[in-house]
């Protein structure tokens, strides 16, 4: 194949791609400040700010292992970006984000033409990825929210919406893919590894990754079957086992339990019905009837592979489109998915009809499509410079409620509403009750509470008071309301709070409440009986938390003093009696230790997720509170150095092989379109 021809095409696709994303690289705060992606800014300026101190993190959800704030590739990207050019981490992010951007239909190329060894083909195929979205041609519901069919719904999802990390994994992907392929194909050691390295980045960057690479190797092994047909299996099996082993420090099972337990109810109900069961059947049967077909019919296995790999994403988004039908959570957004996979798979179909025609024809047809793909990326490089936006932070309302309570109520945890905690620890190192993502919250009632504040369902004349309660029980001593003509106001009755609580501050519409309380310590000294017993039912099922909030407000029993020492340890000073208890507001998990007065203690969650000490000390107790991440800490990091180890001695083993003379070699797997 001609390597200037493909360096060319190479060439033509990064210009492409850095003409759309170009404006972008001088972005330092999106103008859609209510996107998701003001918690990777927050990420990598946190991070950037307590280097190594990666275990807890204190300023989202109440608290929860630095694990589960989000998959971490991104913001070390991002922060790394920062540290070595000491560029801002908002603006180091988005150059980033675009750089990924204008590479990632590179890969795309990279994977058509390692598989089809059609050059023009792959080329089509990649710049039609650059500038068409088959998703919102086909689904008209992703047109309307894209603001047009022929508008770049990849580049509206990562520039309005902040899906970074899904860019990332999906740019990826691809490569990943030719890595395992290769792997499956080629002796040696070099490939697996490659193969692993990528697996790893793909998983360490989205869920949704995790999903597709996945989907993507059986596909391939479906398409390119070897012989015995369970030996490629087991080694692409063997790779994924060392790979999340690898990264299990940050694929932790506290993470993998957050997933398992908030995914089916984040941004929808997913949850498994009757009719799921079936459409998972049914997807499964014509799953099997497309490969069984695709067996039979014989195409070459390059066009199989795509057109397996793209059936998949395609399905999940037409029957949650259609039919609103879930089979497994938020697949709408396998779109980005779709537009690859799908987009690929038609280019090569049609390529292969095509080349049943005379060559005038191939000629014209190709150049007409090439024009046509040319007129594209015009339209979408000026819709990009329309859609790409920046903004000075400082004029955001946030960044002034930030500062504010930076002067006012330092250290003090507040609940921040709506897309505003999304940005908030972007300008502060305060804590919030809310922040972050509530796929990976660690304490699964927080978000009720969250729904409970912002909707009153069933709450009548008493919302004000139900969402009172909850602020006091988690600790929130203020709570941020949006001005109803903001786009950033979640409540269903944002005045509620007049007359209520006290209005400390208010610029244009947007306002900040206090929560009075006694103290504004985190820590407090409680009767035993005042424990929170059970989980409540509902948000409006207050009574097996009145006697611990109560308690809060109590002057019978002593204040207590928290203080962080860094990110994972805190000090508590109370004088404590024999049948009370120290109360921590915050989200109590497997992992934190405490000692009195120098004796090791139990630590235990409650019925509403916080941490409960109950100490043997009577009288004045000095209490060190620290996050090791216990057993699961320990196992997730045997299990990283063993993955280490394992990869080490399988090279090693793989060279003493390749050099003794007495060693019976035998061939790789049989070579096919889809190896190098």
């Amino acid at each position: 194949m001609n390597s200037k021809r493909t360096g060319l095409c190479a060439l033509l696709l990064v210009g492409v791609n850095l003409a759309i994303a170009l404006k972008l690289f001088g972005v330092a705060y999106s103008a859609y400040n209510e996107s998701v992606e003001g918690t990777f800014i927050a990420l990598v300026r946190l991070m950037i700010k307590y280097p190594g101190q990666w275990q807890w993190w204190p300023f989202w959800n109440g608290g929860l292992p630095f694990e589960n704030t989000y998959l971490p590739l991104t913001p070390w990207l991002a922060a790394g970006f920062s540290l070595l050019t000491g560029t801002g981490p908002a603006r180091s992010f988005h150059i980033v984000t675009a750089a990924i951007y204008t590479l990632s239909a590179l890969a795309v190329f990279w994977m058509a033409l390692e598989f089809s060894r059609r050059l023009i083909a792959s080329f089509i195929a990649a710049l039609a990825y650059s500038c068409v979205s088959v998703s919102a041609l086909f689904v008209p519901a992703i047109a309307t929210d894209a603001g047009g069919a022929w508008n770049l719904r990849r580049l509206q999802i990562l520039v309005y919406y902040g899906e970074a990390p899904h860019t990332l994994g999906l740019a990826l992907l691809p490569v990943a893919v030719i890595c395992f392929s290769r792997a499956l194909t080629t002796p040696g050691p070099k490939w697996k590894l490659l193969a692993g390295l990528f697996a790893a980045c793909v998983f360490l960057s989205n869920a949704f990754g995790i999903m597709m690479l996945t989907v993507a190797v059986a596909c391939w092994l479906i398409a390119y079957p070897g012989r015995p047909w369970w030996k490629p299996a087991a080694i692409a099996g063997a790779i994924g086992v060392v790979a999340c082993a690898w990264i299990s420090p940050w694929l932790s099972p506290a993470m993998i339990r957050g997933m398992r337990a908030n995914s089916a109810v984040t941004g929808g109900d997913y949850r498994y019905t009757s009719t799921s069961w079936i459409a998972l059947a049914a997807t499964a049967a014509l799953f099997v009837v497309v490969a069984y077909l695709l067996r039979r019919f014989r195409p070459p296995p390059y066009l199989s592979f795509f057109a397996l790999f793209a059936f998949v994403p395609t399905v999940l988004v037409v029957e949650w489109s259609v039919w609103k039908v879930a089979i497994i959570p938020q697949p709408h957004r396998y779109q980005l998915e779709m537009d690859l996979a799908l987009l690929v798979a038609i280019v090569f179909a049609a390529a292969a009809l095509l080349d049943r025609a005379p060559a005038r024809w191939r000629s014209a047809v190709t150049t007409l499509v090439i024009a046509g793909l040319a007129a594209q990326t015009a339209y979408s490089a000026g819709y990009a410079r329309r859609l790409i936006r920046g903004l000075d932070g400082t004029h955001f309302g946030v960044y002034k409620m930030a500062r504010w309570l930076d002067r006012n109520r330092p250290g003090q945890q507040a609940f921040i509403s709506g897309p505003d905690s999304f940005l908030y620890n972007a300008f502060t190192d305060n804590p919030q009750l809310t922040g972050g993502h509530n796929q990976h919250t660690v304490n699964t009632f927080l978000p009720i509470v969250e729904f409970t504040v912002y909707s009153d369902t069933n709450a009548g004349d008493r919302a004000a008071g139900y969402s009172v309660f909850w602020l006091k029980a988690f600790g929130a001593r203020v709570i941020t309301v949006p001005g109803p003509g903001t786009g950033r106001q979640p409540f269903v009755h944002p005045r509620k709070f007049d007359g209520v609580l006290p209005l400390v501050w208010r610029e244009g519409q947007d306002s900040i409440y206090e929560v009075p309380a006694r103290s504004t310590s985190l820590a407090h000294v409680i009767p035993r009986s005042a424990i929170v017993a059970r989980v409540p039912i509902h948000g409006l099922d207050t009574a097996p938390a009145e006697a611990f909030v109560a308690a809060l407000d109590d002057p019978t029993y002593p204040p207590a003093t928290f203080r962080w020492k860094n990110l994972s340890e805190a000090e508590i000073r109370a004088t404590a009696e024999p049948g009370q208890a120290i109360a921590v507001q915050m989200t109590y998990e497997r992992g934190w230790e405490a000692w009195a007065n120098g004796r090791r203690q139990t630590v235990r969650g409650d019925g509403i997720g916080q941490m409960v000490i109950e100490p043997d000390c009577s009288g004045t107790c000095e209490v060190l509170l620290r996050y090791t991440g216990g057993w699961e800490h320990i196992l997730t990091r045997s299990l990283s150095l063993s993955a280490l180890l394992a990869a080490g001695v399988y090279c090693w083993w793989s060279r003493a092989s390749s050099r003794s003379p007495a060693t019976l070699t035998t061939g790789p797997l049989k070579k096919t379109a889809g190896g190098s």
